[in-house]
């Protein structure tokens, strides 16, 4: 296939207002990313009595589903064209879906225990494998389509993970709270009237995501012709950035959820209250959200690369000084803030740099293929998240925990305590060592150029 990489000039600047409604598009995703992968468990374990080695078992093998749906869905958005965009679109038709899924997922009805477990399988995969993919690999895409500016991309993405930090924010500090205020914790209708709230939420701000922005980057109409699954594949794996990316974000993501779903538990069986698992997030997620202001002029010094990788070899830190004192809760706190600065510096940027691959593919590959690359990348993210609910709840099942009981048998608070402090670290080391090997921020220019030269020949 020959191919016409006649980009139209696009205006490099972007109004604040855009670049606000973007970034209320991860808050929006994560009322319900944040709720589902942190929260239901909570909720399966301790609300319902479900086995937790069951439940990470289901969680385990929707997310490789999920991973498989995005690859899926990035092939689907590269071939579907509308009148709304090539990634708005996705965002105007999963709006509403989105927020009634995810109150079905906390309405488990009483069908008997297997009945149950099929029910939580078919909800959870309805809001996360489904619909949860199929608007927010588009929404994440978008950020390429906006603009090819690649000090605009940096700022959007400020934008995207500051409102997304917020989001996170939100849940951790704020659910539990709530639960308890509507009923507590242990009752289900308390969990229903929450996932209606976050879900009625989640809606309204896609919408205005959807309202506000604009799709900027265009192609030829020969760059529109479809590729096959195969031969999209194919290019892909020919960018080597976006190779470590994917892997950056497997280890980056399993952290992280690892990190909030053991928080919760961390904070009701280890320090003696479920709401300082809460407070423990909040204090890495608030310094996080200041810090992603001043992201840009970092990066601008410095790079995005080199910022990662000093964020990288903080967390490794943090997670060592956490383990010297882990049950004085001003310590805790103390980590928790540095380690939220630290954090800021990977999840301010990553998603700059994917945007960043997308060209440099098209540079190497002489093919533009956003959505197969962006989907194939949040492939990596989802495994991690998958794994470690998976690797959390099996090692609790292991060690006899029971959700309902008053008391836990020693097993299981070791359990607890080694996911919480130990684990992580391992998983940690691994992400500045594979940012060494990316050197993406110091050809881009070349790269752009180069670009630009190719359009107006």
């Amino acid at each position: 296939m020959q191919l016409s990489q006649k980009q139209t000039k696009q205006p490099g600047k972007i109004s604040f207002l855009e670049k606000l409604a973007y970034g209320s598009g991860d808050l929006a995703s994560n009322l319900v990313l944040v709720l589902t992968t942190t929260y239901a468990t909570f909720f399966y374990t301790d609300a319902l009595g479900l086995n937790p080695g069951i439940i990470g078992g289901i969680l385990l093998a929707s997310k490789l589903l999920d991973g498989t749906s995005d690859i899926l869905m990035g092939f689907v958005m590269d071939r579907v064209h509308s009148k709304h965009g090539k990634a708005r679109s996705w965002i105007l038709w999963l709006a509403i879906p989105i927020g009634i899924a995810t109150v079905m997922m906390f309405a488990v009805p009483n069908l008997g225990t297997i009945g149950k477990y099929i029910y939580v399988a078919i909800t959870y995969n309805l809001v996360s494998t489904f619909f949860y993919t199929m608007i927010n690999v588009p929404y994440g895409t978008l950020n390429s389509l906006m603009t090819r500016d690649q000090d605009e991309r940096m700022v959007i993405n400020v934008f995207r993970m500051f409102m997304a930090q917020i989001g996170q924010l939100v849940i951790s500090g704020v659910t539990l709270p709530l639960v308890n205020f509507v009923g507590g914790s242990g009752y289900q209708k308390s969990w229903i009237i929450v996932g209606a709230i976050y879900g009625v939420l989640a809606a309204v701000i896609f919408l205005f995501c959807y309202s506000n922005t604009k799709e900027r980057v265009t192609v030829s109409e020969e760059q529109k012709t479809n590729l096959s699954f195969i031969a999209s594949f194919k290019i892909i794996i020919k960018n080597n950035y976006w190779l470590l990316l994917v892997v950056v974000w497997v280890f980056l993501s399993f952290f992280i959820n690892l990190s909030m779903l053991t928080a919760s538990y961390y904070g009701k069986w280890i320090l003696g209250d479920e709401n300082l698992g809460g407070l423990l997030l909040s204090a890495t997620l608030l310094p996080a959200i200041l810090a992603m202001v001043l992201l840009p002029i970092f990066v601008r010094k410095i790079g995005k690369r080199n910022l990662s990788l000093i964020g990288g070899v903080g967390l490794v830190v943090v997670q060592v000084l956490m383990i010297i004192n882990p049950t004085n809760i001003t310590w805790l706190l103390v980590c928790s803030v540095v380690r939220g600065l630290a954090l800021s510096t990977l999840m301010g940027t990553i998603f700059a740099m994917v945007a960043d691959t997308i060209e440099y593919g098209e540079w190497k590959t002489g093919t533009r293929v956003e959505g197969m690359l962006y989907s194939t990348t949040t492939f990596g993210a989802k495994v991690g998240a998958g794994l470690a609910p998976a690797v959390a709840l099996g090692i609790l099942g292991a060690a006899g925990y029971n959700g309902v009981a008053a008391e836990q048998a020693t097993k299981a608070i070791d359990a607890i305590n080694f996911l919480y402090l130990y684990l992580p670290l391992p998983v940690l080391i691994v992400i500045p060592i594979i940012y060494l090997f990316y050197k993406l921020d110091k050809i881009y220019p070349q790269v752009m150029s180069d670009l630009e030269k190719r359009e107006q020949a």
